[in-house]
């Protein structure tokens, strides 16, 4: 009959359950089996509570404290006792024994624990031997003989040691859409100082920190890490390959450059919000995430970090029993490195970098999409740091010209903005499918402002062009008329308009492979007139993430259904599609944008717009205001394109901060350039 001793995870007890509660446990057994329970428990002082008189006497002779080696060196393998067990010994039917003559009995233990290198079983043996406790009384009780193997499989004396060697796998890579990398594992200098090269030590640590920009005093630190062997180079601070200032190090007396394996971002700060980068694991990470060493890398943001099981692969490990001289007596579990797979984005680094060049110094955001595929084309972000940089914990060197450093971390395709006049066709695709809008129908506008009645107060809704005043949809669109789309949102009403803000995605996490903050129409709700007004012509409370307007605008090259965004390579994408609004009224939309920027009038006309696409699009200008009386609020400009010819992509660029640069007008003309660098 086996008896097992195990930990009983769900209840946080130690439990012992047998194959049969009838019989009363052999005397014996009332020492193994609190024994077992105590080291399944790792409950080492009580365990060490069981042992014999001359067990004790071996424990107090060790140089280390019983408790605490078992301890320690369970932390550090991670051990988890899942299960012990024992076969229990039917005296009566074994030759030859006498139980109450006996003074010495064996049980073989079979061991089943989890460690840092996967499941481990083994036999052992516990040895008990009968003592007598108490002389008058003649009262005798059994007692363990602890032996080395109750510590782990292998050892065989109390001063073995456990050794732990563990192997890094090789982590996956980052390519685009046509292999090209984006994060791969190629070298990196090391740069340093060689003391004795030097003329003037403390003057050459002064010119390394200035050039990297790193503390003097640390740098010095580091240089004379080894005052005994002043020829030893003294390793400093990695660097890219591609870093420029590595010819003005190379003129410090004494600097010298060793080249050493490590990450390489060969798109710099071009995809940098995007890819991320990787970085030395920190103590609360380590704890926080399984699988990891002290000296083990983790990403940190970007890909690098959303596919970090992806990329890591599986630490190898292999433990092993040593002597005390340190040679290795056995091996105890040997696990192989799993290396890490590699990942591949839809991005196309070409049409990556010319976005991101095209941004140039503007603060903003770029999203190219396949309207067809839903492939994420290219996603920048600017401005934005340097991978390359943030893997070595370097400093940015355009720190010092920008007003804060968070502008370079602020990963903008992410985020929500006021979305202004680009969100006008959504609220003409609600008033279409609602019956509410009549597209040949024309309003009388007088004027730059409008309210409904008294009721607004001082309240009244501004337009910027008011060249019209006999205004129907086609020309409420092209002009960007906000009063038009005010009135629309008031005829569709609330309820309608939250509905529909639904069904466009407002509200609710939407699908990608990158999180997004999630866009919305209101707060709490569309709860007065002015506020649904407002909601109209994208202002009030609305706010939406660039890749999500992008995805909407794909609706009008869809026939209503609207692709389902994806930033991983597939090579036959599925181009997923949800259908939001009827064929009939997206048709009738679409027919607006293209006045938009073709008629003279339009808000995103160009003479000559330096390339020869039909582009097709909407303009916005969002007014960041705290009242509407507020002069000097700061201004998002937007422009979403698409070539109503190709429809082969459609792009999106915000640019922030835009009221000292024309507003949307900067938008139109950046995708412009961008447009051009497509032929």
């Amino acid at each position: 009959m086996k008896k097992y001793i195990v930990m009983l995870l769900a209840a946080g007890t130690i439990g012992i359950a047998g194959c049969s509660n009838e019989e009363p446990p052999h005397p014996e057994e009332e020492a193994l089996e609190p024994y077992l329970s105590a080291w399944s428990g790792q409950s080492f002082e009580e365990m060490r509570s069981y042992l014999s008189s001359s067990s004790e006497a071996d424990v107090d002779s060790f140089e280390w404290d019983f408790a605490e080696r078992y301890e320690s060196v369970y932390s550090d393998l991670d051990v988890e006792i899942t299960a012990l067990d024992f076969e229990e010994r039917n005296f009566e039917e074994e030759e030859d024994l006498d139980l109450e003559e006996l003074t010495e009995i064996t049980y073989p233990v079979q061991v089943e624990m989890e460690t840092i290198a996967g499941t481990l079983n083994y036999s052992t043996e516990v040895y008990l031997e009968k003592e007598l406790v108490d002389e008058e009384e003649e009262i005798e009780e059994w007692k363990v003989a602890w032996e080395p193997s109750h510590f782990m499989l292998g050892m065989q004396d109390a001063h073995d040691q456990i050794a732990i060697d563990s192997e890094e796998p090789v982590r996956g890579e980052i390519f685009d859409r046509n292999g090209e990398p984006l994060a791969i594992n190629g070298e990196v200098y090391e740069a340093g100082l060689v003391p004795e090269s030097t003329e003037d030590l403390e003057d050459s640590a002064a010119q390394f920190a200035e050039i990297l920009g790193l503390e003097e005093e640390t740098v010095l630190e580091l240089a004379s890490q080894y005052p005994d062997n002043p020829d030893w180079f003294a390793p400093i601070q990695n660097l890219s390959l591609t870093d420029d200032r590595t010819e003005e190090l190379l003129e410090v007396p004494g600097v010298l450059l060793n080249r050493e394996e490590g990450r390489e971002y060969p798109e710099g700060d071009t995809a940098g919000h995007l890819v991320g980068h990787i970085g030395a694991i920190t103590g609360e990470e380590l704890e926080e995430n399984e699988g990891y060493r002290a000296t083990s890398e983790i990403g940190k943001n970007g890909i690098e970090l959303l596919e970090e099981d992806t990329l890591r692969g599986e630490i190898g490990m292999r433990l092993t029993v040593q002597t005390e001289d340190g040679d290795v007596r056995d091996v105890i579990q040997e696990r192989s490195a799993e290396d890490g797979e590699d990942v591949q984005l839809t991005i196309d680094t070409e049409i990556q970098r010319s976005l991101a060049d095209v941004l140039g110094e503007d603060s903003g955001a770029g999203v190219v999409l396949d309207p067809e595929t839903g492939e994420t084309i290219a996603l920048v972000s600017a401005p934005a740091f340097d991978s390359n940089l943030r893997y070595l914990n370097l400093a940015d060197p355009r720190a010092e010209e920008l007003e804060t450093t968070d502008v370079l971390f602020e990963r903008r395709f992410q985020r929500v903005y006021s979305p202004g006049s680009i969100w006008k066709p959504f609220t003409a695709i609600a008033g279409l499918e609602e019956g509410t809008l009549d597209p040949e129908e024309t309003f009388t506008i007088e004027g730059e402002q409008w309210q409904p009645d008294d009721s607004w107060g001082g309240y009244e809704i501004t337009r910027v062009n008011d060249s019209e005043s006999e205004i129907d949809l086609t020309t409420g669109m092209k002009l960007s008329d906000n009063i038009y789309f005010a009135q629309q949102a008031l005829e569709l009403g609330a309820d309608n308009m939250e509905a529909w803000g639904e069904t466009f995605g407002l509200g609710e996490d939407f699908p990608y492979d990158f999180p997004l903050y999630t866009s919305q129409l209101s707060n709490d709700g569309l709860d007065s007139e002015i506020l649904l007004a407002d909601s109209g012509y994208g202002q009030g409370e609305v706010e939406i993430s660039p890749v999500h307007i992008t995805a909407l605008y794909s609706i009008f090259i869809n026939e209503g259904e609207m692709v389902q965004p994806t930033l991983f390579y597939e090579d036959e994408p599925a181009g997923e599609m949800s259908q939001i609004a009827g064929t009939e009224s997206t048709a009738t939309v679409r027919d607006t944008l293209l006045p938009v920027t073709e008629d003279s009038d339009g808000s995103a006309y160009r003479e000559d717009r330096g390339h020869s696409r039909a582009i097709a699009g909407k303009t916005g200008t969002a007014e960041l205001k705290t009242s509407q009386t507020e002069e000097d609020g700061s201004q998002i400009g937007w422009f979403v394109s698409f070539d109503h010819e190709a429809e082969d992509y459609i792009t999106t660029i915000m640019v922030q901060n835009a009221e000292d640069v024309g507003g949307s007008s900067r938008a139109v003309d950046l995708s412009d350039e961008f447009w051009s660098t497509l032929e």
